[in-house]
């Protein structure tokens, strides 16, 4: 196992623009809503291309590299992801970065590997089972003849979950659960797999969703791609 010192990640205050504008009761140009600002901050892209000197201090992964550069070249690719905190607006109900692999020929490149794959939260669940007569399960609105019993467990919800790991469009969903909020920094990792000698392309879009009063989806994507140069 070899650990990677944290890069010092370049971070972007995000402005999120309305996907569909119109969308909603009397929406039009001229209601067109306010972007959404001032509220997520993205730390990077930043890569490095791992080479069997990269890992030369563990000869197990060094030797794996070394048998894979024949076909493919591994760059470990980070990002961070933090949500400001704020004191009033629209509750963020959704989060999404995703990402998008590309290059010019050889295989497609995909992701390899992904960190966090699952954040969750323990959150404690109650339940009323309503039983009428022959064991029928009774709705909520049963009550002749019915025997009542509440049954509570705790279930794990998902705050952070990586999506199509071993794909070419990885992504991150972001939900709050009933413990936790969406704030502070989360930093994010993938080992993207691509052709020997193939550049690849990588293009960032973060994606968030609020409720004011309708759900409502905004988004933004990095003008500059990340390009990760063949090893030559």
């Amino acid at each position: 196992m070899i650990e990677f010192a944290d890069p010092r990640l370049t971070t972007y205050d995000l402005v999120l623009s309305a996907d569909d504008p119109t969308r909603g009761p009397g929406q039009g140009p001229a209601e067109e809503p306010v972007a959404l600002a001032g509220r997520l901050r993205l730390g990077g892209p930043h890569a490095v291309r791992l080479t069997p000197g990269e890992l030369a201090a563990d000869p197990e992964l060094a030797r794996y590299a070394e048998e894979q550069s024949a076909l493919y070249e591994h760059h470990l690719v980070r990002l961070s992801l933090t949500f400001v905190p704020q004191e009033g607006g629209p509750r963020l109900k959704f989060a999404n970065v995703a990402l998008n692999l590309t290059s010019g020929w050889g295989p497609k490149p995909v992701a390899h590997s992904m960190d966090p794959i699952r954040l969750t939260d323990p959150v404690q669940v109650t339940r009323v089972r309503r039983l009428g007569p022959q064991l029928s399960l009774l709705g909520a609105d049963a009550s002749l003849g019915e025997l009542e019993r509440t049954v509570g467990y705790t279930t794990n919800q998902p705050v952070v979950q990586a999506l199509d790991l071993g794909g070419s469009t990885p992504s991150w969903d972001f939900r709050p659960t009933a413990a936790t909020e969406l704030t502070g920094t989360y930093p994010l990792s993938l080992v993207v797999r691509s052709g020997a000698g193939a550049d690849t392309e990588v293009t960032v879009t973060v994606t968030a969703g609020v409720e004011k009063p309708l759900l409502r989806r905004f988004s933004r994507e990095l003008p500059d791609p990340l390009r990760l140069k063949a090893f030559l």
